[in-house]
């Protein structure tokens, strides 16, 4: 008020516009929101199809030793190493893993076949199997595979009970 007790004169100049700010932030606001929600839905999706490859590779991989644990226990290493040649279960399985697992000719399964030594019985047997996701951009060689997915499995595969 001033002194004669009248009330300052508003000034509504200076007041023209506020609202229009507020809504805009408001506007920003609920735009960061929702771009939040949709980069977090996109990595949802990406963890859904990385679990969808992880699952096929360790079927691929368990009905592999599967295959091993049926077949002659003395040419586990002729026919079911990554060193083995064409028409060989070997080749089967790298056909297969190529057609079920994205990105996977990138790189072939690598499979390594230790035979026990005594006392131990039976055959160690290793199996990696990559994969590259649809999207990554990844260059892949034989030298550098850090950009690949990979399914380690590890069994003794025993002709004896």
């Amino acid at each position: 008020m001033t002194p004669r007790g009248k009330p300052f004169p508003v000034q509504a100049g200076r007041q023209r516009g506020s609202f229009l700010l507020e809504a805009l932030v408001a506007i920003l606001i609920v735009a960061f929101g929702i771009l939040g929600l949709l980069g977090l839905e996109s990595r949802a999706l990406q963890n859904v199809d990385d679990a969808q490859y992880r699952s096929e590779a360790v079927a691929l991989a368990n009905s592999y030793v599967g295959q091993m644990w049926v077949a002659d226990q003395t040419t586990l290493s002729a026919n079911f190493a990554d060193t083995a040649g064409a028409g060989t279960p070997y080749d089967e399985f790298k056909k297969v893993v190529q057609a079920r697992l994205p990105g996977a000719a990138a790189l072939q399964p690598a499979v390594t076949v230790t035979p026990a030594v005594p006392p131990a019985q039976g055959t160690q047997v290793t199996i990696t199997v990559y994969w590259l996701p649809p999207g990554d951009t990844q260059i892949v060689t034989a030298a550098n595979a850090s950009g690949m997915h990979q399914f380690i499995a590890t069994a003794t595969v025993n002709s004896t009970n």
